[in-house]
C-alpha cells in the first residue's frame, strides 16, 4: 500500500498533523513495511504496514498491554487492519551498560512479562504458517493459554536464575 495514501488517511481522521510529512524508513522487519512520521526532527508516530492478521494481532497486544510504560501506545488502527499507527518509543537496550544486563532482565521480567494476561477465547495468532502456532491453533482456548503461561514462567524463572550471575 502507498504511503502517501495510508498519510492522506491519516490526515483525514484527524491522526496526523498536516505538517507531519517528514518520514523516515525503518529496516529490520521481517515482513512488514515500517516508517517513522517525524515531528521536525523528533521521531513522533511509527506506522507498520503487514499482513491483516498481523496488524491485528499487533493492535490488541498493543491495546491489552497499554498500561506497561515501556511499550509503545497505540494511536490508530486502520479498520481493514492494513496498518497500524503507534507512538515511537526508543529503544531501552542501549541505556543499559554491559555490566547492567542483569537490570535490564529484571526491568523485563517485572514491567513485561509479569504483566501477562490469559487469553479468554478464540484468537488467531500472528504467523499462521509457524509450527509454533499450529500447536497453539490445535488445542482449546485452554491449552493455548496454558501453553502460553508455560512460556512466560519459563522466560521468567530463567532471567530470575540467571540474574545474580549477570549483575556482579
Amino acid at each position: 500500500m502507498d504511503i502517501q495514501f495510508i498519510l492522506n488517511e491519516l490526515y483525514e481522521a484527524g491522526v496526523l498533523e498536516s505538517d507531519m510529512k517528514n518520514l523516515k524508513p525503518l529496516t529490520g522487519g521481517t515482513s512488514s513495511e515500517v516508517v517513522v512520521v517525524m515531528d521536525g526532527t523528533r521521531p513522533r508516530y511509527v506506522i507498520k504496514q503487514n499482513d491483516p492478521a498481523i496488524v491485528k494481532a499487533e493492535a490488541e497486544f498493543l491495546y491489552t498491554y497499554a498500561q506497561i510504560e515501556k511499550l509503545s501506545r497505540l494511536v490508530y488502527v486502520d479498520p481493514l487492519h492494513r496498518y497500524v499507527v503507534y507512538t515511537f518509543k526508543p529503544g531501552f537496550a542501549g541505556q543499559y551498560c554491559e555490566g547492567n544486563k542483569g537490570e535490564l532482565l529484571l526491568c523485563l521480567v517485572t514491567e513485561v512479562i509479569a504483566q501477562y494476561k490469559s487469553l479468554g477465547e478464540e484468537r488467531n495468532y500472528g504467523y499462521p504458517d509457524h509450527r509454533f502456532v499450529h500447536t497453539l491453533v490445535a488445542g482449546t482456548p485452554q491449552r493455548r493459554n496454558a501453553i502460553l503461561n508455560i512460556c512466560f514462567m519459563a522466560i521468567s524463572e530463567y532471567i530470575i536464575l540467571c540474574l545474580p550471575k549477570m549483575v556482579h
